[in-house]
């Protein structure tokens, strides 16, 4: 399908992936086909039509299981469910096509990504299904585990700032907050004026805090989040 494209172009950004809801390894093929297989292809095409800059859509899923709280570019990268995994060999064809080509790749890494047209079933819809529908909401544990949440017009600001940018690269994009599960629940309800309950299902085990670095970005992107959580989700209220 890439050779009926026809044009010249200065930069590409890859924004496709296949998304795995968590461990599940059903997708673990489609993952791989779309995610790293696909970057391969855009890599390819890239190389044919001479071009050399690309914009490349990564994951804060490559760090895995963080042996510290918080990541930075330069934590190591077990990712453990199969999405983070492509995510991770997608980063090593761009790194490698770099190299090989001298071809300008920044790496986005990421943070959990919110806005118009979000339609995982992950924690932050999920609640907003809840909170909408008046339903109650439940928790895993004690609603402690935290991560971050970025707004999608600030992954927007970071693409952008990247294409102007004539470098190679990895940053984490993210708001730089971490938001626990209980803040979660409460800023969406509230958002939402919603009248839903907010529970605790303490016979299931929550997943590990995960938070990011993102001063590498905003040093040499000029990255400045400007959404908080609640000023996002308001955002996000007028769509619904």
């Amino acid at each position: 399908d890439f050779d009926k494209i026809s044009g010249k172009y200065d930069l590409v950004f890859n924004m496709a992936a296949h998304i795995s809801p968590g461990y599940s390894i059903e997708e673990a093929l489609p993952c791989l086909l779309v995610n790293a297989l696909g970057t391969l292809n855009v890599l390819e095409f890239m190389v044919k039509r001479r071009m050399k800059r690309l914009i490349h859509s990564s994951s804060v899923t490559v760090y895995g299981r963080p042996r510290r709280l918080i990541s930075k570019e330069t934590s190591p990268k077990t990712p453990i469910i199969v999405y983070g995994v492509s995510k991770l060999a997608a980063e090593s064809y761009c790194n490698m096509y770099s190299e090989l080509h001298n071809l300008d790749i920044i790496i986005l890494r990421y943070a959990s990504v919110y806005g118009l047209g979000l339609n995982q079933k992950t924690a932050l819809p999920i609640f907003i299904e809840k909170a909408v529908k008046n339903e109650d909401i439940y928790l895993y544990g004690n609603g402690m585990r935290s991560q971050d949440y970025v707004y999608v017009d600030d992954v927007i600001q970071a693409n952008l700032l990247a294409a102007s940018k004539g470098i190679n690269g990895v940053f984490n994009i993210g708001s730089g907050i971490q938001t626990t599960m209980n803040e979660l629940a409460e800023t969406i309800v509230d958002v939402l004026e919603s009248k839903s309950r907010i529970l605790f299902d303490r016979t299931k085990k929550q997943e590990f805090s995960f938070g990011i670095d993102i001063e590498k970005a905003k040093k040499i992107l000029g990255y400045n989040p400007r959404f908080n959580l609640r000023k996002g989700l308001e955002e996000l209220k007028k769509t619904l």
